[in-house]
Protein backbone atom coordinates (compact mmCIF):
# COMPACT_ATOMS: atom_id res chain seq x y z
CA UNK A 1 0.00 0.00 0.00
CA UNK A 2 2.87 2.17 0.53
CA UNK A 3 4.67 1.83 -2.55
CA UNK A 4 1.25 2.44 -4.20
CA UNK A 5 0.30 5.80 -2.37
CA UNK A 6 3.22 7.06 -3.26
CA UNK A 7 3.12 6.17 -7.04
CA UNK A 8 -0.27 8.21 -6.63
CA UNK A 9 1.84 10.78 -5.29
CA UNK A 10 4.32 11.16 -7.58
CA UNK A 11 1.42 11.15 -10.27
CA UNK A 12 -0.13 13.81 -8.73
CA UNK A 13 3.21 15.89 -8.29
CA UNK A 14 3.56 15.61 -12.39
CA UNK A 15 0.24 16.81 -12.53
CA UNK A 16 0.19 19.62 -10.16
CA UNK A 17 3.74 20.84 -11.07
CA UNK A 18 4.14 22.32 -8.03
CA UNK A 19 5.91 21.63 -4.39
CA UNK A 20 3.49 24.45 -2.88
CA UNK A 21 3.06 23.33 0.65
CA UNK A 22 -0.72 23.44 -0.09
CA UNK A 23 -1.19 21.17 -3.23
CA UNK A 24 1.64 19.07 -1.44
CA UNK A 25 -0.33 18.12 1.79
CA UNK A 26 -3.54 17.61 -0.98
CA UNK A 27 -1.91 15.23 -2.75
CA UNK A 28 -0.66 13.32 0.17
CA UNK A 29 -3.74 13.16 1.67
CA UNK A 30 -5.54 11.87 -1.98
CA UNK A 31 -2.85 9.55 -2.34
CA UNK A 32 -3.64 7.69 0.96
CA UNK A 33 -7.22 8.18 0.61
CA UNK A 34 -7.04 6.68 -2.73
CA UNK A 35 -5.10 4.04 -2.09
CA UNK A 36 -6.93 2.96 1.38
CA UNK A 37 -10.36 3.13 -0.59
CA UNK A 38 -8.82 1.20 -3.50
CA UNK A 39 -7.14 -1.54 -1.11
CA UNK A 40 -10.84 -1.63 0.93
CA UNK A 41 -12.86 -2.27 -2.44
CA UNK A 42 -10.21 -4.72 -4.92
CA UNK A 43 -9.46 -8.20 -4.15
CA UNK A 44 -6.56 -9.85 -3.09
CA UNK A 45 -4.13 -10.26 -6.28
CA UNK A 46 -3.76 -14.65 -6.23
CA UNK A 47 0.35 -15.29 -5.81
CA UNK A 48 0.05 -16.76 -8.98
CA UNK A 49 0.02 -13.64 -10.65
CA UNK A 50 3.57 -12.87 -9.39
CA UNK A 51 5.07 -15.93 -10.83
CA UNK A 52 5.04 -13.91 -13.80
CA UNK A 53 6.95 -10.82 -12.55
CA UNK A 54 9.47 -13.09 -10.84
CA UNK A 55 10.15 -15.46 -14.30
CA UNK A 56 10.71 -13.21 -16.80
CA UNK A 57 12.94 -15.37 -18.93
CA UNK A 58 9.96 -17.96 -18.43
CA UNK A 59 7.30 -15.63 -19.25
CA UNK A 60 9.60 -14.55 -22.37
CA UNK A 61 10.08 -18.09 -23.51
CA UNK A 62 6.58 -18.65 -23.11
CA UNK A 63 5.48 -15.31 -25.06
CA UNK A 64 8.39 -16.58 -27.35
CA UNK A 65 6.21 -20.06 -28.11
CA UNK A 66 3.04 -19.05 -28.60
CA UNK A 67 3.92 -16.30 -31.19
CA UNK A 68 6.01 -19.46 -32.86
CA UNK A 69 2.96 -21.53 -32.46
CA UNK A 70 1.06 -18.42 -34.01
CA UNK A 71 2.82 -18.27 -36.98
CA UNK A 72 2.71 -21.87 -38.06
CA UNK A 73 -0.62 -22.98 -37.19
CA UNK A 74 -1.80 -19.55 -39.62
CA UNK A 75 0.49 -21.14 -42.40
CA UNK A 76 -1.23 -24.50 -41.84
CA UNK A 77 -4.71 -23.29 -41.31
CA UNK A 78 -4.32 -21.24 -44.55
CA UNK A 79 -3.31 -24.37 -46.41
CA UNK A 80 -6.21 -26.34 -45.04
CA UNK A 81 -8.46 -23.45 -46.13
CA UNK A 82 -7.17 -23.26 -49.47
CA UNK A 83 -6.87 -26.47 -50.29
CA UNK A 84 -10.57 -27.13 -49.61
CA UNK A 85 -9.35 -30.56 -47.28
CA UNK A 86 -10.44 -29.26 -43.91
CA UNK A 87 -11.94 -31.47 -41.07
CA UNK A 88 -13.75 -29.77 -37.55
CA UNK A 89 -13.22 -31.72 -34.73
CA UNK A 90 -14.36 -31.28 -30.56
CA UNK A 91 -11.65 -33.05 -28.79
CA UNK A 92 -11.30 -33.41 -24.80
CA UNK A 93 -7.64 -33.09 -23.71
CA UNK A 94 -6.34 -33.66 -20.22
CA UNK A 95 -4.42 -30.80 -18.45
CA UNK A 96 -1.87 -31.04 -15.68
CA UNK A 97 -2.05 -27.04 -15.30
CA UNK A 98 -3.52 -26.18 -11.73
CA UNK A 99 -3.14 -22.84 -10.97
CA UNK A 100 -5.98 -20.87 -12.12
CA UNK A 101 -4.39 -18.20 -13.97
CA UNK A 102 -2.10 -20.88 -16.07
CA UNK A 103 -5.19 -22.43 -16.78
CA UNK A 104 -7.00 -19.44 -17.99
CA UNK A 105 -3.83 -18.42 -19.74
CA UNK A 106 -3.74 -22.05 -21.53
CA UNK A 107 -7.03 -21.54 -22.84
CA UNK A 108 -6.82 -18.33 -24.28
CA UNK A 109 -3.33 -19.12 -26.26
CA UNK A 110 -4.89 -22.09 -27.78
CA UNK A 111 -8.15 -19.87 -28.91
CA UNK A 112 -5.06 -17.38 -30.33
CA UNK A 113 -3.63 -20.11 -32.27
CA UNK A 114 -5.31 -20.78 -35.73
CA UNK A 115 -6.68 -24.13 -36.29
CA UNK A 116 -7.84 -24.44 -32.69
CA UNK A 117 -10.39 -22.84 -30.68
CA UNK A 118 -10.71 -23.40 -26.67
CA UNK A 119 -14.15 -24.11 -25.47
CA UNK A 120 -14.23 -25.25 -21.61
CA UNK A 121 -12.32 -26.42 -19.39
CA UNK A 122 -13.93 -28.84 -17.20
CA UNK A 123 -12.18 -30.24 -14.04
CA UNK A 124 -9.18 -31.89 -15.11
CA UNK A 125 -9.93 -31.37 -19.13
CA UNK A 126 -10.09 -28.94 -21.80
CA UNK A 127 -11.74 -28.75 -24.91
CA UNK A 128 -11.27 -27.67 -28.11
CA UNK A 129 -12.11 -27.40 -31.43
CA UNK A 130 -9.58 -27.84 -33.85
CA UNK A 131 -9.29 -27.89 -37.47
CA UNK A 132 -7.32 -30.87 -39.24
CA UNK A 133 -6.83 -32.01 -42.35
CA UNK A 134 -9.86 -34.45 -43.42
CA UNK A 135 -8.98 -37.94 -42.25
CA UNK A 136 -5.28 -36.52 -41.28
CA UNK A 137 -3.61 -36.34 -37.87
CA UNK A 138 -2.69 -32.76 -36.56
CA UNK A 139 -0.67 -30.69 -34.41
CA UNK A 140 -3.07 -30.26 -31.44
CA UNK A 141 -0.85 -32.21 -29.37
CA UNK A 142 1.94 -29.71 -30.20
CA UNK A 143 0.13 -26.79 -29.58
CA UNK A 144 -1.40 -27.81 -26.60
CA UNK A 145 1.98 -29.69 -25.28
CA UNK A 146 3.89 -26.81 -25.88
CA UNK A 147 1.82 -24.12 -23.83
CA UNK A 148 1.09 -26.62 -21.11
CA UNK A 149 5.25 -27.32 -20.52
CA UNK A 150 6.08 -23.69 -20.39
CA UNK A 151 2.75 -22.73 -18.27
CA UNK A 152 4.12 -25.52 -15.55
CA UNK A 153 7.58 -24.35 -15.40
CA UNK A 154 6.12 -20.63 -14.58
CA UNK A 155 3.58 -21.34 -12.16
CA UNK A 156 3.77 -24.72 -10.49
CA UNK A 157 6.84 -24.07 -8.27
CA UNK A 158 5.07 -21.50 -6.18
CA UNK A 159 2.71 -23.79 -6.00
CA UNK A 160 4.80 -26.60 -4.34
CA UNK A 161 6.92 -23.75 -2.33
CA UNK A 162 3.71 -22.63 -0.75
CA UNK A 163 2.70 -26.15 0.98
Amino acid sequence: MILGTFALFLVWLAMTRTLAIPFVIAGVISSIIVAVFWRAIMPAVPSSVYALVRRPLRLARFVLVLVKRFVISTLHTTWLILKRGEEGRIMALPIRVEDPLARFILLNSITLTPSTISLLIEEDLLYIHWLQAAGGHGDWRTIKESFETRLRRLFEEDRHADH
